[in-house]
């Protein structure tokens, strides 16, 4: 009978344990079609010119808010139908995306009124670039201009930031040679960072967000349009205290920073760029491709006086060589060699901090992190005015340059 009872017992309990799975395991309930969805995968923020208010209502608008940027966003949705097929598969030539643009006060309003517009409205999940422009850039706090992408649930914060130089919405539309989408064709240029130093460091809106919260300038890859296509050339600096732009550094300045912080390090079967130099008493030009950088940078205090070393170590190889008289085997030209390329890197860097530290009087190589990881006390006397302070801090650099291989003529034993 007690047996009876005990497997009544574990029947109701296994019942009830099969009806709290199917709960908790059920995941399909609020599923949608991809047909259904508007795959936003890139989008632009501009600074909207305004229209000529013509009703009452409009002209009061604009005086209650009369403080307000108009803003234009562009989305760049995914046509799935068309997306990874051929002209055969596709005879009506029809883009595998299309932009949509509106224009608001605010990037909610504008969601909001582009769903008014389009049968699929903007899903946000997959979205992977965002570009802004130049004028909008150095008007309004990036900490509004990203604020309701930080807070949707359906934007991740990984998803990467670049600056145009012009409009963003000209990014979207221009023509993609080996991907898709324009978008696609950005984030594989951003990739690119292994094989040259004279692009920016990627960077999120996460950390963008970490930049701003701590009032610390950075830097934001810039993209250019160049004869119909898109490039990436130079960097943004962006204020932390300001959270505006400030101006624009070029590709040799990009790449001082990228030494400075030593970006650029050799992956599996990739390099991390080239140093193009002359050796002195020649007019020949010869190319460094990097192997490995290693950098650091060394807070000192002394009597109350702080500065900065910068200490590069570089290793890499002889990738082209113009001067044809001399021999690669020869231990005083590999010394020459590597002479060339450490007083070339010295002149980056040099510049680097030259445009970053003397004319825009920022910190975004890093300095302020290191003399709060190495320093915390003087850091903390010194963190409120940062970008100041750092302007007037002299900073030294030691590099050092050595030839590993000198490509197929051989190898140094």
């Amino acid at each position: 009978m007690k047996t009876n009872r005990l497997k009544a017992k574990s029947r109701r309990i296994l019942a009830a344990l099969l009806i709290l799975s199917a709960l908790v395991t059920s995941s399909c309930w609020d599923r949608r079609e991809i047909e259904e969805l508007g795959i936003v995968i890139g989008m632009s923020v501009d600074h909207a010119r305004q229209k000529q208010q013509t009703s009452e209502e409009e002209k009061q608008f604009v005086h209650r808010h009369k403080k307000l940027l108009p803003i234009s966003i562009t989305y760049q949705i995914v046509n799935p139908k068309i997306i990874g097929g051929s002209t055969r598969g596709n005879p009506t030539n029809q883009k595998p995306y299309i932009n949509i643009t509106s224009s608001g006060d605010t990037a909610f309003q504008i969601v909001r009124e582009t769903s008014t517009r389009i049968g699929r409205p903007p899903f946000f999940m997959h979205l992977k670039i965002i570009i802004l422009g130049e004028e909008v850039s150095r008007k309004v706090d990036l900490t509004q201009l990203l604020n309701f992408n930080l807070r949707d649930t359906e934007m991740r914060r990984t998803v990467y930031l670049t600056i145009a130089d012009g409009k963003g919405k000209e990014v979207l539309e221009t023509s993609p040679k080996n991907e898709d989408l324009p978008s696609f064709e950005l984030l594989s240029l951003i990739n690119n960072l292994a094989k040259t130093i004279h692009i920016a460091q990627p960077i999120s809106i996460g950390t963008v967000s970490e930049h701003l919260s701590a009032d610390t300038s950075f830097c934001v890859p810039r993209v250019v349009i160049h004869q119909k296509e898109m490039k990436l050339a130079g960097a943004a600096i962006v204020s932390g205290k300001t959270g505006k732009m400030l101006g624009w550094i070029g590709e040799e300045e990009t790449a001082g920073i990228n030494l400075i912080q030593g970006t650029g390090k050799s992956e599996e079967g990739h390099k991390g760029g080239i140093i193009e130099a002359v050796i002195k008493g020649s007019s020949e030009p010869f190319s460094f491709e990097i192997g490995k950088i290693h950098s650091k940078i060394i807070p000192s205090v002394k009597n109350g006086q702080l500065s900065f070393k910068v200490s590069i170590k570089m290793e890499g190889r002889l990738g082209e060589d113009w001067y044809l008289n001399e021999d690669a085997f020869k231990e005083d030209y590999l010394q020459k060699v590597n002479a060339a390329v450490k007083k070339r890197i010295e002149e980056i860097v040099t510049n680097t901090l030259k445009k970053t530290q003397k004319e825009y009087r920022v910190d975004v190589a890093g300095f302020g992190k290191q003399l709060h990881i190495h320093n915390p006390k003087e850091w903390k006397k010194r963190k409120e005015n940062w970008d100041e302070e750092f302007s007037r801090i002299p900073v030294s650099l030691d590099v050092t340059v050595k030839t590993e291989e000198f490509a197929l003529k051989g190898k140094k034993r």
